[in-house]
């Protein structure tokens, strides 16, 4: 079965996504923005994080 979580990189602090047990999956995942190995216990496949906003609030649209 599938696992998900949500961790930042160790190295380089960007949010990722921590797919564990899916088509894909390596023992040794590099982050994809450092490109630096990750280690992980079980066979897991990375990928940034896009679904959470931004820190920035977004400027109000003019109606």
């Amino acid at each position: 079965m599938a696992h998900a979580r949500f961790e930042p990189c160790p190295h380089c602090h960007a949010p990722l996504s921590y797919l564990e047990g899916v088509a894909g999956s390596k023992m040794d995942p590099q982050c994809p923005r450092c490109h630096k190995g990750v280690t992980v216990t079980r066979a897991t496949f990375l990928m940034a994080d896009h679904s959470r906003l931004g820190s920035v609030p977004k400027t109000p649209r003019a109606r």
